[in-house]
């Protein structure tokens, strides 16, 4: 039968003398403190001397807490002080003189604390920002630079439409509408930016516009380089605004415009414009004026053409109806003889 473990015996790893897990009180024996004389408890914490102060578990009940609840339910209270509960995670930790304060219970922001340790660190439930966060969560920048147009020479807060919060522009309302975009540039019922990059996407994309001189183009039209695409389409969720216009050869050239995650200016225009065929001017007139004697023509021969059906008709009947007739064999009342005969009655026929 064994009596004695070999962590009872000095030298092992498990027997320290003096030992600072017994706050140097005792002596740490097979993972349990045998405290010295004066001193007791788990770790050789409390001491005898305390203890004659008539300490109580009260002195471990918050004032400011619900009454009776030691040490916040998060901990022991021992000799008059609470002594918090470990962890399962090694990171996370409970403390504070009741065992009130953490520093896991803060804000959470995408689906991290403080937003994350360059944010901030989680501190007794209250987040503590860096010098360049604010918020409860740390999540809101301090610096309005994220609400400026990195294109732009204006230097508007929000292209003068909005207000900066937490680094983002809150767009206003106004009697020509509601402005939208990443910074506040976008407006239904408003002018838009389309016209400012018109000229560039010209002379860059078709050597059209302007701006057409490569010298000229490659001075004024530094801020972007038009991407070719065969298919212009905006990307509403990207904020990406649609333009279209037409050159001077007739011809429609559509592009977008938007910022990408790095505030950046990006463009995508059509490969080719769409242009219309060209029309001769004068094959138009005289093709009209063709058409139209043409068309006279047409009509007067189709009314020569029924005329002279109608006139056939009409002779065919009255030849018809000249053969079917049958006329009186009598003389005619009204006709008289050439000569004429006169009797007079004085003469008796004596000569």
């Amino acid at each position: 039968m064994l009596c004695e473990c070999n962590c009872e015996k000095p030298g092992d790893r498990f027997y320290e003398e003096n030992s600072p897990r017994c706050n140097h009180k005792g002596t740490y024996i097979c993972g349990i403190c045998e405290c010295y004389p004066r001193a007791f408890g788990r770790k050789c914490e409390c001491s005898t001397e305390e203890a004659s102060r008539n300490i109580t578990d009260a002195t471990c009940v918050r004032p400011d807490g619900p009454p009776g609840v030691k040490c916040s339910n998060r901990g022991d209270c021992v000799c008059g002080k609470c002594q918090c509960h470990a962890r399962k995670n090694d990171n996370e930790r409970v403390y504070g003189p009741y065992c009130e304060c953490d520093n896991f219970s803060c804000e959470h922001h995408d689906g991290k604390l403080c937003s994350g340790p360059d944010h901030g660190e989680c501190d007794c439930g209250v987040c503590r920002c860096t010098e360049e966060w604010t918020g409860t969560n740390c999540a809101c920048r301090k610096s309005n630079a994220t609400c400026y147009a990195p294109d732009t020479s204006d230097g508007l807060l929000c292209s003068g439409h909005g207000v900066c919060e937490c680094g983002v522009c809150k767009c206003d309302t106004t009697e020509d509408g509601r402005y939208s975009g990443k910074f506040c540039e976008r407006c239904p019922t408003c002018s838009d930016r389309c016209i400012e990059y018109k000229d560039c996407v010209q002379c860059q994309m078709y050597r059209t516009g302007p701006l057409k001189d490569e010298h000229d183009c490659a001075t004024n039209c530094t801020k972007f380089t038009p991407i070719p695409v065969k298919e212009v389409v905006a990307n509403e969720e990207n904020n990406e605004f649609k333009c279209a216009y037409y050159d001077e050869d007739e011809c429609i050239f559509t592009y977008v415009y938007y910022f990408d995650n790095d505030n950046k200016l990006q463009v995508k225009a059509q490969e080719n414009r769409e242009c219309r065929e060209k029309i001769f001017l004068p094959f138009i007139v005289i093709g009209v004026i063709a058409a139209v004697v043409l068309l006279g023509l047409a009509i007067l021969l189709l009314w020569k053409l029924l005329t002279t059906i109608h006139d056939r008709r009409e002779f065919a009947r009255f030849e018809k109806e000249k053969m079917m007739a049958k006329w009186d064999t009598g003389e005619n009342p009204i006709y008289k003889q050439a000569t004429s005969t006169f009797k007079n009655p004085t003469y008796s026929g004596k000569g």
